[in-house]
């Protein structure tokens, strides 16, 4: 494995189109450090993990770039290595359990801290996929508040929940606040 401080000297950024729109990808040699729908987003982020920001750099291994839409289309799962520098174990268990999530289908966010053994850590596990570094191969957009709404999405806004939501065939509309939500009768 490589050092943290080699791989803080070489942090690139790329963009990537899929059928949702551009992702932008930071990766570290070999290393995926961050998915984000929003450019910007990205480059700050990267900002307040490593103190620097990722320098453009579209020669991204060809099996990276493979294995990457390989899963954000969904015909497998991401298998590269991830960079995850300062993550507590409970977002780590978080995150895993994003897997027993099947596409196509979303869960509340109260559904994951039962699964997790803690039913009454909801919010713990909505701040934790607010911090999800790989929103589109870790699917956090698959969770949804009890209501029905969709919640906050860290990959890009509720734009682009959206658009994912959609892709997978999850019917989403909007209600007549403006919110997202799951058209009625959906969600488990």
């Amino acid at each position: 494995m490589q050092s943290p401080d080699l791989l803080l000297k070489r942090l690139y950024y790329t963009v990537l189109e899929t059928p949702f729109g551009q992702l932008y990808v930071a990766y570290a040699e070999n290393y995926l450090c961050l998915l984000s729908g929003d450019e910007l987003k990205l480059r700050l982020d990267i900002y307040r993990l490593y103190g620097r920001f990722p320098d453009r750099n579209d020669a991204m291994s060809a099996p990276m770039i493979a294995d990457i839409r390989t899963s954000v289309r969904g015909d497998g799962p991401y298998c590269g290595p991830l960079w995850f520098p300062s993550y507590t174990p409970f977002q780590r268990q978080v995150l895993k359990a994003l897997e027993q999530i099947p596409r196509g289908e979303v869960r509340s966010y109260g559904w994951l801290a039962k699964r997790l053994g803690r039913p009454r850590a909801s919010r713990a596990v909505g701040n934790a996929l607010a911090w999800n570094p790989f929103p589109f191969i870790i699917p956090c957009h698959r969770v949804i508040r009890a209501d029905g709404r969709l919640g906050q999405y860290s990959g890009g806004g509720d734009n682009m929940k959206v658009r994912l939501l959609a892709y997978e065939g999850v019917p989403v509309g909007q209600g007549k606040d403006g919110t997202w939500k799951l058209k009625e009768g959906q969600g488990n």
